[in-house]
């Protein structure tokens, strides 16, 4: 795999959903290509960045991701389900922001918001449709900035400038396209969980760039939802021979 190592430990803790052990990640990474060494250190340093949580005696402390992480993987899992069936009633979320002046928090504050698709204006103005609206409005009040709602009265803003949708429905053809090939390549269970690892870590670094937009903004560019069905099918394919071979290292044997 070509993946980080950084990608693959969060890779791990996202599909077996409960903390693990350092034993138990050496385990499961192994057959990626991560050596004990390579993993003890990213998990040195992720929980020094604060992207994972210890907790436990030392030989036999528990690794889960934070608060921050743990919504990050939420909202990929949201991406992948069945669209919301709610009706967009046109209005967008206009938001003020304040950046942090340190570059660390700026950048993760700007990394954020663009996770949460929305796109500047200007340099302390960002925007995004108001839809979901519970889950936009949570968005909101998050990065605690100053958030109106409302149409659009003037001015030109193109949303598929604004979020490239031509290139983001392209690319998740292609993406699709690739999974269905991959779809038959496991045998054992080791390799179902392998292939599943590759196939799960492009699409979940590929959906943290779906802005989450309402289907009368997408019109007829059905990639992402295309994507998003090509994987459940590939999971519900891959995913049990997948989930023996971890919980088989899981448990040591």
């Amino acid at each position: 795999m070509d993946a980080s190592g950084r990608s693959i430990l969060m890779g791990l803790l996202a599909v077996a959903a409960r903390p693990l052990t350092a034993p138990q990640l050496i385990r499961l990474a192994a057959p990626l290509g991560l050596t004990a060494s390579n993993l003890k250190s990213h998990l040195t340093r992720l929980v020094a960045d604060g992207a994972l949580q210890r907790k436990g005696p030392s030989r036999r402390a528990g690794y889960r991701p934070s608060r921050a992480q743990a919504s990050v993987m939420d909202g990929i899992r949201a991406r992948l389900q069945d669209e919301s069936r709610e009706r967009w009633d046109g209005s967008w979320l206009v938001m003020v922001i304040r950046s942090p002046r340190r570059r660390g928090p700026r950048s993760r504050l700007r990394a954020s918001l663009w996770f949460d698709g929305w796109r500047p204006l200007a340099e302390e103005t960002v925007v995004r449709p108001a839809w979901p609206r519970r889950w936009a409005q949570d968005s909101a009040r998050r990065h605690a900035g100053y958030c109106v709602r409302g149409a659009v009265v003037a001015g030109a803003m193109d949303p598929a400038v604004l979020y490239d949708l031509e290139g983001l429905d392209r690319d998740a053809r292609l993406l699709a396209a690739w999974i269905r090939r991959h779809s038959a390549d496991a045998g054992s269970s080791r390799e179902a969980f392998v292939l599943r690892m590759e196939v799960g870590g492009r699409v979940a670094r590929f959906i943290g760039h779906d802005p989450r937009l309402p289907p009368a903004i997408w019109g007829q560019r059905r990639g992402l939802r295309n994507l998003a069905a090509a994987f459940r099918r590939f999971e519900s394919r891959v995913g049990p021979p997948a989930a023996r071979f971890l919980e088989s290292a899981i448990d040591g044997r």
